[in-house]
């Protein structure tokens, strides 16, 4: 018996150390097949595009243009910058339709109508970011505020309108805290992201309404934690085949959305041809608003709450 065992550890004592590392492969081993087989979308794709190779994803980006393929004519002296991000969403669906020139147009063109208006107050466009973002069929068709929000339209009557919307604490829905965490990602915490969907679920005074653009006025997202994603807007132009580049917004839609921001309210007024009232005027009393909100709201490195709006007399 003592003989055989060390016979035995003689044996082991001639083992090699183990170092951790793989065995190695036999030249006839065969890989071991993917266990999960690559997505093929549906062709031709569903009617909302939606499509289980997708509608997981978030927000992807499919072209980044350089700025100065806008060709955005040089602003004039003075003038202040209102520092935007603009963001085309399409469906995730492959297209050919569309080339990155008619991107860039269609991009030159919203800027094109908005300068014009901003310049009454001796402000303009400055694009921070042009992109072709890719975004699944949920978030084409967006959540733009919950079920039963006022969404800056208070009761009629409402002594105080700005008070109560600023007291109403609105969040962010997750449809747009999706979409916009991706905009901040590509812009500075006080630049406004712009992006285009396909349409918006929208609530204006507890009922639901159409909406061909939507903003979100720090006056009324103004929770720490939905900023600074809340500094974006919602443009909605019209939508072709998935994955085709959408048409272009109506051409008061970032102007005004722009408005809601920089005059921090959700609020629209009844004169005739005013920017806040369908229209492209502004008062020299907006434009001072505008100006001083543009510095203070969105010109320093944060602004998480303005605070309530004074209570008037």
């Amino acid at each position: 018996m003592r003989l055989i065992l060390l016979v035995s550890a003689l044996s082991f004592a001639t083992l090699p150390a183990c170092d951790g590392g793989d065995p190695p492969a036999s030249p006839d081993a065969t890989p071991l097949p993917d266990a999960t087989p690559p997505c093929v979308p549906a062709d031709p794709p569903a009617a909302d595009c939606t499509d289980p190779c997708f509608d997981g994803d978030g927000p992807r980006l499919v072209l980044a243009l350089d700025i100065a393929e806008l060709g955005i004519p040089a602003p004039p002296a003075g003038s202040m910058p209102v520092r935007v991000g603009l963001f085309y969403a399409v469906a995730p669906q492959e297209s050919t339709d569309w080339t990155r020139a008619e991107a860039a147009q269609n991009m030159a063109q919203i800027v094109a109508w908005t300068d014009p208006i901003l310049a009454q107050c001796q402000m303009h466009v400055e694009v921070e970011t042009a992109q072709v973002v890719a975004i699944p069929a949920r978030l084409l068709d967006h959540q733009g505020n919950e079920e039963g929000s006022f969404g800056g339209h208070p009761p009629p009557g409402t002594p105080n309108p700005d008070l109560f919307d600023y007291d109403q604490n609105e969040r962010l829905t997750a449809d747009s805290l999706e979409l916009f965490t991706y905009g901040k990602l590509h812009t500075s915490k006080n630049a406004i992201a712009a992006f285009t969907v396909q349409n918006i679920v929208y609530y204006s005074n507890q009922q639901l309404s159409a909406a061909g653009g939507l903003s979100y006025p720090p006056n009324i997202y103004h929770h720490v934690d939905d900023y600074p994603y809340r500094n974006s807007v919602l443009l909605v132009p019209a939508y072709g085949a998935c994955g085709d580049l959408p048409g272009l917004p109506s051409p008061g839609a970032l102007p005004q959305e722009i408005g809601h921001m920089l005059l921090n309210t959700g609020g629209h007024i009844d004169t005739p041809g005013n920017l806040m009232n369908n229209g492209s005027d502004l008062t020299t009393e907006q434009c001072d608003i505008m100006r001083a909100n543009l510095t203070d709201l969105f010109g320093g490195a944060e602004v998480p709450d303005p605070g309530p709006p004074p209570v008037g007399p």
